[in-house]
């Protein structure tokens, strides 16, 4: 037996490839710690891991955010680049050290601290890997890297020119997601694409249930964030867009939104928190904010997608669905009209399915949570 400790954050939908690993490892037998914000716990439980929370990093609750404009300048400042999740890092490991350290790759002072113990190190990518080497929004994220500069230097670490050499430094880099989905441009050494991981335990503790889809009419899912991104507006175009379809409408509002604020046509269920394999084997497209969480969720069960994008890396994932011929992208403004349209669309068409299919059958080759663990064991064993 190993001992792993989890470094990470409530990054929502995110969480389901950490937990899922966290999961894995505890059935595998290892002792797991998970260090990370106080409402992951409250929210999602625990599944055989021990559970520690920030000392000195402040709470954070993705389902409440607080004000969506500071939202943003918050993560950056307090996770992504926090000096006080780097400082949890090094006394929890110094409290009881572990075998091996699992750090979110967002984490980027955790990761600095990780690189200062005596300790093999793993990150952990539950965004696709290549937004992390060019684009929008290493360029975001690169405007901040001066707030690392004094943290390195206080834990006697060199400074660094950018971003993605914390990551290359790091003994492994899990990737959940399929090569197939990701950008061009090869991969760092350390990286081992797993492909998607989704079958931790579920985000919260409240898991709702649907009627059995057994009728003739297509089933649409509808299935935005689980953390709070303002989505209530869309959410309702989308059932006004679909109410009048022939198809039955199922939409799995997260832990966000109360389903009770969603006004639903007679052909339309609205349930709370529903893990996706529970429905997506009988879905005939899925409408979505494209989260990764999602994407992944209805690419591996070969079902079309209609994305709305509306932040984050959601941009990235949908662009690459339109790309690979399993579904369409439109804008987070889209009139109710022209959403109908282009779900009709698809439903008529049988090359989004076709593609969404090939993904399927590539991502069935990816080992998942099983792979990231026998990727980390080998990182604890003593010959490492």
């Amino acid at each position: 037996m190993s001992s792993f400790l989890i470094v990470t954050w409530d990054g929502a939908g995110n969480l389901v490839s950490t937990l899922g690993i966290a999961r894995r490892l505890v059935e595998a037998g290892h002792d797991v710690r998970l260090l990370g914000h106080g409402s992951i716990d409250r929210r999602c439980g625990r599944g055989g891991w021990t559970f520690v929370p920030f000392s000195s990093a402040p709470d954070f609750d993705s389902v409440h955010p607080g004000d969506q404009d500071e939202e943003m300048a918050f993560v950056i400042e307090n996770i992504v680049f926090g000096a006080d999740v780097a400082r949890d890092t090094t006394t929890e490991f110094e409290r009881a050290p572990a075998d091996v350290l699992l750090v979110d790759a967002m984490l980027l002072t955790a990761l600095c601290a990780a690189e200062a113990l005596p300790v093999p190190t793993a990150a952990l990518f539950h965004s696709p890997y290549c937004l992390f080497r060019g684009g929008p929004l290493l360029d975001m994220l690169s405007m901040a890297l001066p707030m690392i500069d004094p943290i390195r230097e206080g834990l006697g670490l060199d400074a660094i020119e950018g971003i993605p050499q914390l990551h290359d430094r790091c003994d492994l880099a899990i990737v959940a997601t399929p090569r197939e989905f990701e950008g061009p441009g090869e991969p760092a050494s350390n990286v081992r694409f797993v492909g998607p991981i989704l079958d931790g335990p579920p985000l919260t503790r409240t898991v709702g249930t649907a009627r059995p889809h057994d009728g003739p009419d297509p089933l649409v899912v509808v299935s935005f964030s689980t953390s709070e991104m303002g989505q209530v507006p869309v959410l309702q175009r989308i059932l006004d867009a679909l109410g009048q379809l022939p198809a039955r409408v199922l939409v799995t509002s997260g832990p966000a939104v109360d389903p009770r604020d969603l006004r639903a046509a007679a052909n339309t269920e609205v349930v709370g928190y529903l893990p996706h394999d529970v429905v997506l084997p009988a879905a005939s497209v899925v409408v979505t904010h494209a989260g990764l969480g999602t994407v992944m969720a209805a690419l591996t069960h070969g079902v079309p997608i209609v994305c709305m994008p509306m932040g984050r890396d959601q941009f990235f994932n949908a662009g690459r669905v339109a790309e690979l011929g399993a579904g369409c992208m439109l804008s987070i403004d889209a009139a109710a009209g022209v959403i109908a349209d282009a779900v009709t669309s698809v439903l008529a068409d049988p090359a989004p399915r076709e593609n969404a299919k090939r993904m399927a059958i590539a991502i069935a080759d990816y080992g998942g949570a099983t792979d990231a663990v026998d990727a980390l064991e080998t990182l604890a064993s003593p010959t490492n």
